[in-house]
């Protein structure tokens, strides 16, 4: 859907900070990411992803029978947005130090690990606990978070990153839903 939303522009998807990071050095015009992502690479957000008037978004840990406390939970699943390091820095600094990180590569990995009992509870946008709730038949049990963090942004990294932020920025309006945006500013 989102070469869709950005016709005349190649786009490459990723699912590991490797590839990520290998992609940044082969040259691209522009990415698309979250804004912890953009400055562990020393990048700078020029175009933001905007919700209801905001550049952040609440994160909620979700698990099963009642809501997790967060300096209680033992192991917390979630995406793998930093490698083991960094993404094991960011979830302590959502939920605690106590917590073991285990990371996924994709959304849609972290209701097994629920599932099979590997951990005590998943990190992961507020906006995306009905979709883990629609895809399971156990009881999830939310606790939104304080902190928060933000939504989807765009670096220019290379000469056409002008044109790929401008189209970004057009993109219709059910292709940036997907990414938690109701705006680019």
């Amino acid at each position: 859907m989102l070469g869709a939303g950005l016709p005349g522009s190649t786009i490459t998807a990723v699912g590991r900070v490797a590839d990520f990071e290998r992609a940044l050095q082969e040259g691209q015009d522009a990415v698309l990411t979250l804004p912890l992502v953009l400055e562990a690479q020393g990048l700078k957000p020029a175009l933001k992803g905007m919700a209801r008037g905001s550049a952040e978004e609440k994160y909620a840990l979700v698990g099963t029978g009642a809501p997790p406390e967060p300096n209680r939970v033992a192991a917390v699943g979630a995406l793998d947005l930093l490698g083991r390091d960094g993404t094991t820095r960011f979830v302590k600094r959502l939920v605690g130090a106590q917590a073991h990180v285990e990371r996924v590569n994709k959304i849609e990995d972290l209701l097994p690990l629920l599932q099979m009992q590997l951990v005590n509870a998943v990190l992961l946008p507020s906006r995306l606990v009905a979709d883990l709730r629609a895809a399971s038949r156990l009881t999830l049990a939310v606790h939104e978070l304080e902190t928060t963090v933000g939504l989807p942004a765009v670096a220019s990294t290379g000469p056409g990153g002008a044109a790929v932020m401008n189209a970004i920025a057009k993109m219709p309006k059910d292709v940036s839903k997907l990414l938690g945006v109701d705006e680019w500013r």
